[in-house]
């Protein structure tokens, strides 16, 4: 579980808790029927998907870039706490046969320390390669834990009537981003496929499944797949210098049901 450090220190402590406490994850999903024209109400928040447990600080979120079509979407400002709704609303004169929706929502980058009784389970968690395992091993054996800033990018696709004008395969610019492709989904780290990547699949009724992308950036989802379907990857990278931070950007797609 990822928690703050005491006051008066910056930062958060992934802390040394049971292994499924760490399972959870930040994403978007839509909440009901979408109407063109109408207020767009989606889930934004971490938990086990589809469930959104715990909501975020607004001061989280970094940028929001949300359209339908070729049409921009915007966002109403987030007031409380925590929010566990995002609100998106139409331009005051709403183009006809808008029939997708894609949003993509940047989130401020925070730093955690990953201590020795977690960073094997979280080297899984987020499917480390080999060398960077092994790395973020030597800093924890040398330094007690490892320190990492990570940043995540949430991305939702969603259809209205139908899929036309949806325009999944458009990049929207997040520094790891998932995109559609003809046979697939592809990869995207600073508009450039990342092959050999880890990615998550998971969806309500049938757990989470481990893929990995080709030299594309390319995986192709299993056919058995039902109800909306969540994707995720971690691409964690080393520090330059030892005794350096790693830094990591975390990327997730919500396939609302519609899509499919």
């Amino acid at each position: 579980m990822i928690r703050p450090l005491r006051a008066g220190v910056a930062g958060v402590i992934l802390a040394a808790t049971p292994a499924a406490a760490l399972a959870h994850d930040t994403f978007l999903i839509s909440s009901g029927r979408l109407v063109a024209g109408q207020p767009i109400l989606l889930g934004i928040g971490s938990g086990r998907f589809p469930d959104i447990e715990t909501g975020l600080r607004p001061e989280r979120i970094a940028r929001i870039r949300a359209r339908a079509a070729d049409t921009p979407l915007i966002s109403a400002p987030a007031t409380g706490d925590r929010i566990t709704r995002l609100t998106l609303d139409w331009p005051a004169a709403t183009p006809a046969h808008q029939n997708g929706i894609v949003v993509a929502v940047d989130l401020t980058p925070i730093p955690i320390l990953v201590d020795a009784d977690e960073i094997e389970h979280y080297l899984d968690e987020i499917g480390a390669p080999p060398d960077v395992a092994a790395a973020a091993r030597a800093a924890v054996a040398r330094d007690g834990a490892m320190r990492e800033t990570y940043t995540k990018h949430l991305k939702l696709l969603a259809c209205i009537a139908t899929c036309d004008g949806l325009a999944p395969s458009r990049p929207t610019g997040a520094a790891l981003e998932f995109v559609a492709a003809d046979e697939g989904w592809r990869l995207l780290e600073n508009g450039q496929p990342r092959g050999g990547q880890a990615v998550f699949v998971s969806t309500p009724s049938q757990g989470r499944r481990r893929l990995t992308t080709d030299r594309s950036g390319l995986i192709v989802l299993p056919d058995d797949l039902t109800g909306p379907v969540f994707l995720s990857a971690v691409a964690l990278t080393p520090p330059a210098e030892p005794g350096g931070p790693f830094t990591s950007d975390w990327a997730t797609l919500t396939i609302d049901a519609s899509v499919r």
